[in-house]
């Protein structure tokens, strides 16, 4: 490759910028992605491309990644900042330089600017790794053993599998806009943005939404559990920090607006509970399924429009009733669910602790039902006696 071709930038041209990394739960900046600039003649260019290159070879687009963190991290050790940074690593390069030479130079350049580790997060990038995971494992725990954050970058596209999250135990998960896009159109996508807030919890880590370009996108993030977001809607990156307080008066806003709409969006659960004290007050006992079957028809017509399916379940997760169905304004009822058992579902036996403690009714997540494909969630409440009923409820 030519020392003077165009596309390999010189170390002079090159600096890091900076896009700001915002709390959902505290509406600061929390931290900043460092990103690689290249300024030739007062033009900002992407350095993106020339890390992408398969045509560049690593040692030349090694040293250049190398200045640039170092770069960084100067600059963050000569602010009053206290911050975050993110810092992009492909697997390969930490894998290699470590196989062979033993060492990992963020950890060297921490030291060096006597750095906190607990400041940096340490982002695994998408990119095919043909190394063994275990080994890299074995590597990026040394980060996190020094005091690093690890995050996993555009979880559900590329290369970033569920092994790669299993095996890293990242504590931030950096989510591809582009599922959560597909999601608000899709149904498939949107239960997957929700099986990456129900892992983000099991796992102990937050979600991070990025590209964010818009207040509708910025909604979309909030309802799937986003802890944080990045993007154009707030700033692009810049060659400076920025008050962490910028962007707190319009977050504020949006969240508050996120808020109320949720809110009226669940507004039919007031009517829902109207409906079922008299349900609760009526003088039917559930000895037999076709009890239950009455308790369910007497109240039938009580219902606000979005339910769709009604059912009673004993605390042992058995169902005692029918299934009450609505299609197309009409109920049908379906004697052949009598006898399931539902404590196979991860919430049952949780939710009837919750019901049974708390003395009220318990709203679930949203998902995607098994029957009809719609969103949809279930509101249940007791009806004393060991007694659940159960509501689905379109969204």
């Amino acid at each position: 490759m030519q020392v003077n071709d165009s596309r390999i930038p010189l170390r002079h041209e090159v600096r890091p910028f900076f896009q700001p990394i915002l709390s959902l739960q505290t509406q600061e900046i929390i931290g900043y992605e460092t990103l690689g600039r290249r300024i030739r003649e007062d033009i900002v260019e992407s350095l993106g491309p020339f890390f992408k290159n398969p045509d560049i070879p690593e040692d030349v687009q090694l040293p250049i990644d190398r200045h640039l963190r170092e770069r960084a991290i100067e600059q963050l050790a000569s602010t009053q900042d206290e911050s975050l940074l993110f810092i992009n690593l492909k697997p390969s390069w930490i894998y290699r330089t470590y196989k062979r030479t033993g060492v990992l130079p963020t950890i060297e350049l921490l030291r060096k600017y006597d750095i906190n580790p607990a400041r940096i997060v340490i982002e695994v990038t998408e990119e095919e790794f043909t190394g063994k995971l275990q080994e890299l494992t074995q590597i990026v725990e040394l980060y996190r053993q020094f005091g690093c954050i690890i995050a996993i970058d555009d979880v559900g596209s590329g290369f970033s599998n569920f092994d790669r999250i299993a095996s890293l135990q990242p504590k931030i998960l950096k989510i591809d806009l582009n599922i959560l896009k597909k999601s608000a159109i899709h149904a498939g996508y949107k239960a997957l943005m929700q099986s990456f807030s129900i892992l983000a919890a099991q796992m102990g880590a937050s979600l991070l939404v990025e590209g964010i370009e818009t207040k509708q996108e910025l909604h979309s993030a909030l309802q799937v559990g986003a802890r944080y977001v990045q993007g154009y809607l707030f700033s692009k990156a810049e060659p400076y920090l920025q008050h962490k307080d910028v962007f707190k008066p319009m977050l504020k806003e949006e969240m508050g607006l996120f808020g109320q709409g949720e809110f009226q969006r669940n507004s039919h659960l007031s009517a829902i509970h109207q409906s079922l004290e008299a349900l609760n007050q009526s003088t039917i006992r559930i000895l037999t399924a076709e009890d239950a079957d009455q308790l369910i028809e007497h109240t039938i017509t009580t219902v606000t429009d979005n339910c769709i399916r009604i059912y009673i379940c004993g605390e042992d997760g058995y169902q005692i009733s029918s299934n009450y169905i609505r299609k197309e304004h009409a109920w049908s009822k379906d004697e052949s669910y009598r006898g399931a058992n539902w404590t196979w579902r991860p919430y049952f036996i949780s939710n009837i602790l919750m019901m049974n403690l708390q003395k009220q009714g318990i709203l679930s997540q949203m998902y995607t039902d098994l029957d009809t494909s719609h969103q949809i969630q279930t509101y249940s409440c007791t009806l004393g006696e060991g007694y659940y009923l159960f509501l689905d409820l379109l969204i």
